[in-house]
């Protein structure tokens, strides 16, 4: 066998120009023919060379077995056994109608390889001159449109040419190509200095060498480099060796040829593509991608490990090259060499093939968005190496192959006998590639779905104000379903004119108007605001329930809540109730789709049958998609009471001795005397005590005071404050338990009489610690300013040498405090604003005024209080605009910050001066924007818990995202209360009380806590 990567041909060669080749149908036996200017002449002579007049054969030569293929009829026959060699090892998708086919890059390669590697230009010129000959050799097919118009052959693998129908003897051209003769005259003999053909072998050997070097250059390759050759495997093998062997051994050895030399093309195009390509992407000046992070980014992304494919396509061709150099003429064996190396591409090959599509979307959005990346592309496809192929063909080269090993390996197994070793070698290559493929194949529809929601996220759009980040190039963003939603009107079935396209991914439920944009490309208008998935209720089909819906959103909004807790509920709302006649006639089905919150609203959309099952199994995946992935809830809704307290006496289905009734406005929990735990509860009716151990024990009430909308325990001192009717009043905790142990009404009057009255017309209390002092502050309002009144308490009311201070009819009278008062006044300021809450800080207290907020210093009252934010700044005027429709709800301080709480949104300012923390370049000042529209909101680091009356929110207070949703019905907040900061930094200790409607029961109250999970909450995950 030929050690084809050493070896290099002695004869040298000229580029040759266009006037080099010459041809006819004949050397003319005439003497016209012999004078004429078209036979083959060299254009420096004007002699001919004729058939008629024999070249005696110099006789300094010597004769070989090497072929001439300078004269036309020997190359002829030579290149149409190549061609018929291809015949064995593939087949073009036009080789029924055209058996002796092949295409124009073939052809030159196959001239390359027998006249021993001379430029492709000559290569191209002589393929030509075999076409134009007559008769020709060869012609385009009638596909090869380029070729027929041009009259010219192509070195490309997609213009196809055929041998003519009968290649005897007498058709074959004749001629003679000069540029490839070694002398052009007899008379040239050694020792003359020879003549001036670029191959004759009478020159020195310098100018030979020097001949050498400054024609060919590179084209010859060295042979130390790793090359092999295309040319069919029979033609390189002695004709007495190809006698002895059987077709099926002959097709065996082609099918192996093409194995090896389809590698090494396979292993320069990954060289090119390092070379060429990403080299000058990382290391060229100007860099063509600026920022060095992105730069590093997009290569890793577009490239991945494409290093590792050439170090192992290298390994596999150096091992096969040298097993055909050792094993000529033919290979007995390969499998086992295969194997060695298939048994490391499943790692590589799937961790590259798969990304494809991405990159295929990164390369055609940089070109989009960088000129000079678009710019490098141009150039770089016309660089030589790349063969006037496409920046594509070489990044989709590894997918390629990857397909293409089977199909070589199959072609060698069919031609390889059952009980020969190699078979069962090949049968497992084939089956691990096999694997890797199919591995690729799944992993490679994972990428394309992403790419589908990276081409929707370029294609959608806003209203001029309206943009909202929809995080849809999250690596792990899913798309569950899509299609157009007909529109209907809410008072009947009537159908709106445009349809809604409709997305479903696996965060939220995108609603869009589809338009063309200028350039023709499908553009999604953002028709309605994103509904989160956790904010997402559908709708049952019932028309007098749809109609009450666009009555009353808060009503509809409230049912399908509390439906949604209940699973059978649930089924219903989610799979439809009945049909009504009008969309029975339609053939369409009604589908209504709810975002709660503020923002949110009523859609109604119809749809087939089928459709909508789609709808709905696509939503009931993607809740459920998330629930797994978002794995345990920030917060725990703990059962505090869901028996006791119903709305109204009006059902009376259960004892009236076992349920309370009137509405839960507060609670507050405290322990006892023996350390056990209680809950009071204030209702319209009372307050009531509980066991929170102990759930035998019964409920008592042990206050029959109407309208209790606030309590507090003063655990230090051992006191219970009652807000009911406006009037506020102390009772010793102790014995307002000791009194109503056994329930007894004889005593109920004395009960009522152990407490102080603290003030009437009070609007609210808050008790907490100011400047280390333990403070009561309640407000009453005067005109349209706030009066507060700040009191200490100075008892333990459970120690026994304050007992006496515990006598019946005590009177608390602000101005002149008797003897036997519980508190001392601390502190009175007014403020020129209607306030809704108060906050303690450290040394200062905060005022929450329906025109923001002011920060008061009890110790310094002259100086007056610091409003925030500052309506002089216009750094705020996005609070100012819309003074009449916001409401300030609550400040916290975090971190250095502080967070100021609208019932629409939140925003951060500096501690210091007041100034608008912004968030970002291209960002919204704003914290969060509420999804409800809360009437309280409280903090618990790292969250912030927002109470609406149909569901709470929980954002983290770092970033704003949401992370958990409560769905509920006629939710508020009846206790909160924050202990004072420690002082080894940990999280203070905080309790959340609700209540709510019973999820099953809507007659009944349903008394919650909230409890932080820890696990949770220091690895949430956000889910908007």
């Amino acid at each position: 066998m030929i050690d084809y990567a050493s070896t290099v041909n002695n004869r040298h060669l000229v580029t040759p120009n266009a006037s080099d080749l010459v041809h006819t149908s004949s050397i003319s036996s005439s003497s016209n023919a012999s004078s004429s200017n078209s036979s083959f002449t060299h254009h420096h002579r004007s002699s001919s060379i004729a058939a008629t007049a024999p070249l005696p054969p110099p006789r300094h030569q010597t004769v070989t077995a090497q072929p001439n293929y300078a004269f036309l009829s020997v190359l002829s026959k030579a290149l149409v056994r190549c061609i018929r060699g291809l015949e064995h090892v593939r087949e073009l998708f036009c080789a029924n109608e055209y058996p002796e086919s092949f295409t124009g890059q073939e052809a030159i390669k196959m001239l390359h390889d027998l006249l021993d590697g001379i430029p492709e230009s000559y290569c191209i010129l002589v393929a030509n001159a075999l076409m134009k000959s007559k008769p020709p050799l060869f012609d385009p097919i009638h596909y090869s449109q380029k070729s027929i118009i041009q009259g010219t052959v192509f070195n490309s693998p997609d213009e196809y040419y055929t041998l003519q129908d009968d290649n005897e003897d007498q058709t074959i051209p004749s001629g003679v190509l000069t540029g490839l003769l070694e002398c052009y005259t007899y008379r040239c003999l050694p020792g003359k200095g020879g003549c001036y053909a670029p191959r004759c072998p009478n020159k020195p050997e310098e100018q030979q060498q020097l001949a050498s070097t400054t024609t060919t250059g590179p084209l010859l390759s060295p042979s130390s480099e790793l090359s092999t050759t295309q040319t069919a495997w029979a033609q390189r093998v002695p004709r007495e060796i190809l006698e002895t062997l059987s077709k099926k051994e002959i097709a065996r050895q082609e099918a192996i040829n093409e194995l090896i030399y389809s590698e090494d093309v396979y292993k320069r195009d990954l060289e090119t593509l390092a070379e060429i390509i990403v080299q000058p992407l990382s290391q060229s000046k100007p860099v063509i991608i600026a920022s060095s992070k992105q730069r590093e980014e997009f290569l890793s992304q577009v490239f991945g490990n494409y290093k590792e494919l050439i170090d192992i396509s290298t390994a596999l061709f150096r091992d096969l090259l040298r097993l055909q150099q050792q094993q000529q003429p033919c290979i007995t064996m390969i499998g086992d060499i295969l194997i060695k190396h298939v048994a490391y591409f499943e790692d590589p090959f799937t961790r590259y093939c798969p990304r494809v599509p991405l990159a295929e979307y990164l390369i055609k959005a940089e070109e989009k968005e960088n000129a000079e990346f678009s710019k490098f592309v141009a150039q770089t496809e016309r660089n030589k190496r790349m063969r006037r192929l496409a920046l594509r063909h070489f990044l989709l080269n590894p997918v390629t192959r990857m397909q293409r090993y089977p199909l070589l390996l199959e072609a060698i197994l069919k031609k390889t006998e059952p009980e020969d070793p190699d078979y069962a070698y090949l049968t497992k290559c084939i089956d691990m590639i096999k694997k890797c493929a199919s591995q690729s194949d799944r992993l490679s529809d994972l990428f394309k779905k992403r790419v589908e929601i990276l081409e929707i996220n370029d294609a959608i759009t806003f209203k001029q104000g309206e943009f909202q980040d929809l995080q849809l190039t999250d690596p792990h963003r899913r798309l569950y379903y899509s299609g157009d939603l007909k529109r209907r009107r809410m008072n009947g079935i009537e159908m709106e004119k445009s349809d809604i396209h409709v997305f479903l991914f696996d965060h939220l439920v995108l609603m869009t108007k589809p338009r063309k944009s200028s350039t023709n490309v499908d553009e999604y208008r953002v028709w309605r605001r994103p509904i989160p998935l956790q904010m997402l209720h559908v709708g049952q089909n019932n028309q007098q329930e749809l109609s009450s819906m666009s009555t009353s959103t808060g009503t509809a909004s409230a049912m399908l809540v509390a439906a949604t807790a209940s699973s059978n509920a649930s089924h219903y709302y989610l799979h439809g109730g009945p049909l009504s006649s009008s969309s029975s006639n339609t053939g369409l089905l009604p589908l209504t789709l709810q975002h709660l919150g503020q923002r949110g609203g009523v859609y109604g959309f119809l749809c087939s049958s089928e459709e909508k099952q789609k709808w709905v199994t696509a939503m009931e995946e993607a809740k459920s998609s998330l629930k797994k992935r978002l794995g345990e809830d920030v917060y725990d809704l703990l059962t505090l009471d869901d028996v006791s307290f119903r709305y109204s006496s009006s059902v009376t289905a259960i004892p009236s001795t076992t349920i309370k009734h009137g509405k839960v406005n507060c609670t507050v929990s405290f322990a006892s005397v023996h350390n056990e735990r209680k809950l009071a509860i204030g209702t319209d009716t009372g307050v009531y005590i509980k066991s929170i151990d102990n759930h035998q024990t019964a409920i008592r009430r042990v206050l029959s005071t109407e309208s209790v909308t606030q309590l507090a325990v003063l655990d230090k001192y051992h006191i219970l404050l009652v807000l009911a009717d406006k009037t506020l009043k102390a009772y010793p905790l102790d014995m307002l338990l000791a009194a109503n142990k056994h329930n007894s009404n004889s005593k109920s009057t004395n009960v009522e009489r152990l407490g102080q009255e603290l003030g009437q017309h009070i609007h609210f209390f808050q008790v907490g610690i100011c400047n280390g002092k333990d403070l009561l502050i309640f407000k009453k309002k005067k005109n349209t300013s706030s009066i507060f009144t700040t009191l200490e308490p100075i008892y333990d009311l459970r120690d026994p040498k304050n007992q006496k201070y515990i006598t019946l009819k005590t009177g608390f009278m602000l101005g002149n405090r008797s003897n036997h008062s519980w508190f001392k006044k601390y502190k009175e300021f007014y403020v020129g604003a209607e306030s809704s809450n108060v906050h303690f800080l450290k040394s200062k207290l905060l005022i929450v005024c329906e025109r923001g907020f002011e920060i008061i210093d009890p110790e310094n009252l002259s100086v007056g209080g610091r409003d925030i934010p500052d309506k002089g700044d216009p750094q705020f005027n996005f609070v100012n605009r819309q003074a009449d429709s916001i409401k300030p709800l609550a400040m916290y301080r975090v971190h250095d910050k502080f967070l100021l709480c609208y019932n629409k949104f939140a925003f951060y300012v500096n501690n210091r001066n007041g100034s608008l923390v912004q968030r970002g370049p291209q960002k919204l000042p704003l914290l969060c924007e509420w999804e409800g529209n809360p009437d309280n909101i409280i903090y618990q680091y790292p969250y912030i818990v927002a109470f609406s009356s149909q569901f709470i929110e929980v954002r983290h207070v770092d970033t704003g995202d949401l992370v958990q949703i409560i769905p509920g019905d006629q939710i508020r907040l009846t206790y909160y209360q924050q202990a004072p900061s420690t002082t080894d930094n940990t999280t203070p200790a905080v309790m959340i009380q609700g209540c709510m409607t019973h999820s099953q029961r809507s007659d009944v109250q349903h008394i919650f806590y909230l409890k932080l999970n820890p696990q949770r909450s220091n690895n949430a995950r956000k889910f908007i």
